[in-house]
């Protein structure tokens, strides 16, 4: 036993003097802007407690993978957005976002100067500059309206013996997206609670307990319901090989308050409306809502294959996003 450890030491001898420290340049870098803006049919958000506040502009410029100091925006951009025919359709002022937690409580965001509302079928070009980088631009044209077809909500029976709940309920939403099988088509959905004026009430969340117990038919053609504000839970559908097969949502989901406190009324009162928006998509823009999702699902793990984000920002980096939303009402 001794003499077979002997000639194993003395075979490892050798490799002991095999490692070698090596310096590796990092790659160089050029900073370039790096922009994110969606485009939609709607008016232009206003402020970051908009329903879709994500799709304000933001500016910032891109780091050295070297670099370990925060990213921060820029507000020394001047961007413009203009159409098929070079006119300056929208022009965009630089404006603070804050709020607890902001990790950007001074650059970066900008508001959309003349409030353009973007016209599905026209093409459009963002162009971006600032001081020390080059001039980037992308392009887009916004998609069609989506067709929702047949929509119901059933809400869950309330317990016996008791009222329903003030701030939260369930209940089981069904809707429909009619397919185009003549084009390849890209969308994502929303869902949320409105007033009796029509003002934003609560937020809607996907119930994933059944998940699983669907058939595959079934799940190759639905749709899952999309969060805003949050990278993870964007969650766009293509109906790339549905040959004019309806994509349908149909799952139970959970709904919470999310309105303004109010200590004279603290109780609020009842939803009025449950609103359906499906937003159709250029496919850059699905491009990069998938390229998200792989990026995320690396989770760090540095043996993964590599998830570079889509961008379709020529000279620079970002997304020139585009939604054309539909957006239908359920009385509750």
């Amino acid at each position: 036993m001794n003499k077979q450890f002997f000639f194993l030491a003395l075979a490892a001898l050798p490799l002991a003097g095999c490692e070698t420290t090596l310096e590796v340049e990092p790659p160089a870098h050029t900073p370039r802007l790096s922009i994110a803006y969606t485009l939609s049919n709607q008016a232009p958000p206003v402020g970051q407690r908009d329903f879709f506040a994500s799709r304000l502009l933001y500016v910032s410029t891109s780091h050295s993978i070297t670099e370990i100091s925060r990213l921060v925006g820029r507000a020394d951009a001047t961007v413009e957005l203009r159409d098929a025919s070079g006119q300056v359709v929208e022009q965009f002022r630089p404006r603070g976002q804050g709020g607890y937690g902001s990790t950007d409580s001074v650059a970066g965001y900008y508001a959309a100067a003349r409030g353009y509302v973007g016209q599905p079928g026209q093409r459009y070009t963002l162009r971006a500059s600032a001081p020390n980088v080059e001039t980037v631009e992308a392009a887009l044209t916004l998609p069609a309206l989506a067709t929702v077809g047949a929509s119901s909500y059933v809400p869950a029976p309330t317990p016996p013996g008791s009222s329903p709940n003030p701030y939260n309920g369930k209940g089981h939403l069904s809707f429909s997206v009619l397919d185009n099988a003549a084009t390849t088509d890209y969308y994502l959905a929303y869902a949320r609670l409105l007033d009796a004026k029509g003002q934003y009430w609560g937020s809607v969340y996907q119930d994933y307990s059944a998940r699983n117990d669907t058939g595959i038919d079934i799940k190759l053609s639905r749709f899952d319901l999309s969060f805003i504000g949050s990278p993870y839970q964007t969650l766009p559908i293509s109906d790339a090989g549905r040959n004019g097969q309806a994509l349908t949502f149909s799952n139970d989901i959970t709904y919470s308050y999310g309105g303004p406190y109010d200590p004279q009324h603290p109780t609020p009162p009842l939803p009025t409306f449950l609103e359906i928006i499906v937003s159709s998509l250029p496919a850059d823009t699905y491009n990069f809502y998938q390229s998200v999702q792989r990026y995320y699902d690396t989770d760090g793990n540095p043996f993964a294959e590599p998830a570079p984000l889509h961008s379709n920002v020529a000279g620079g980096y970002g997304l020139f996003g585009g939604a054309t939303d539909t957006r239908l009402r359920i009385r509750l």
